[in-house]
């Protein structure tokens, strides 16, 4: 499964790309069990709810950790330091891997709310 995702280069430069998350067939809930397209389990730490009114703009900044989050209502926007924006949605994810570099903007376009999950160990 193709998730979008911010990261750092090696040279401290953050961008938009596409994180490949390995999945297989797997069968789900009772019988007749259907079938459908499954990624392994992934550790997760913590998991908190934030939200935010339109209009506000979170200023440069890094994930504290790597993360997911999850657009449960709303719209927002994700702006890389190279430039690169991507607009999230409801139902919408995107994997935060730049725990270093030069960070990425966000803005809350409408109304949001989102889930942030934590990856790994604390």
């Amino acid at each position: 499964m193709k998730f979008p995702r911010i990261y750092t280069d090696g040279q401290g430069e953050t961008h938009i790309g596409i994180r490949d998350v390995p999945e297989h067939e797997a069968r789900i809930g009772p019988p007749p069990n259907p079938v459908g397209q499954m990624t392994e389990t992934e550790a997760v730490s913590a998991f908190f709810v934030f939200s935010a009114p339109a209009g506000i703009e979170v200023p440069s900044h890094n994930a504290p950790r790597p993360y997911i989050c999850i657009v449960l209502s709303g719209e927002g926007e994700v702006v890389a330091s190279d430039g690169a924006t991507l607009r999230l949605r409801a139902g919408e994810l995107i994997y935060c891997d730049d725990v270093n570099g030069k960070g990425h903007v966000t803005r809350s376009i409408s109304d949001i709310c989102l889930a942030f999950i934590n990856r790994g160990s604390a």
